[in-house]
């Protein structure tokens, strides 16, 4: 049951978008960037000026 409710939680949190930091701190983690990962608060505000940028089709 617990499994279950992690891969609900993993599923809408995919769906959502609300996983991009986690997934941005995995690929530097990776890709061995030398300098230091953005804090989340300065992850968020970048993605949504990039958005407001750099309009794509999207829900809202």
């Amino acid at each position: 049951m617990v499994a279950l409710a992690r891969e609900i939680r993993r599923f809408a949190r995919g769906i959502l978008g609300s996983d991009a930091y986690d997934k941005y701190l995995h690929h530097h983690r990776v890709t061995g960037c030398q300098a230091p990962p953005l804090s989340e608060k300065e992850f968020w505000r970048a993605k949504y000026r990039d958005q407001d940028l750099n309009p794509r089709s999207r829900c809202c």
